[in-house]
């Protein structure tokens, strides 16, 4: 993870010839399966990756330029992470794991992100 201006901070997402999506964080200290994208993660993913196997993307908890949006609907069970809706997107819900709170510290109300070059 990158911090960048502004609060943004960048992260890597690489897709591996099975087709799973995972965060590259190599600090995290659990098991590699915890870092997988899945529940529509993966379809974030797929679509701001434009069919490419790595992505960069840029997050923030404040809206910018040409982001796409992702706002908290509701927390899972204890340990279970939390579903976000898509704004202005096809995609019907995102569930994202309790890595979250590895990488951003928090479940944030919304999550405002685009792919960089």
């Amino acid at each position: 993870m990158k911090e960048s201006a502004a609060g943004k901070r960048r992260f890597r997402f690489y897709k591996e010839p099975h087709g799973t999506w995972y965060i590259d964080l190599p600090d995290y200290p659990g098991p590699k399966g915890d870092l997988a994208m899945v529940a529509g993660a993966d379809d974030m993913l797929d679509y701001v990756a434009k069919g490419g196997k790595q992505v960069e993307v840029e997050m923030s908890e404040l809206p910018f330029e040409d982001a796409l949006a992702l706002e908290l609907v509701r927390m899972g069970e204890p340990g279970g992470g939390a579903y976000y809706k898509p704004v202005n997107h096809s995609i019907q819900s995102v569930w994202l794991c309790d890595v979250t709170i590895f990488a951003l510290q928090k479940f944030p109300e919304k999550i405002y992100f685009r792919a960089v070059a």
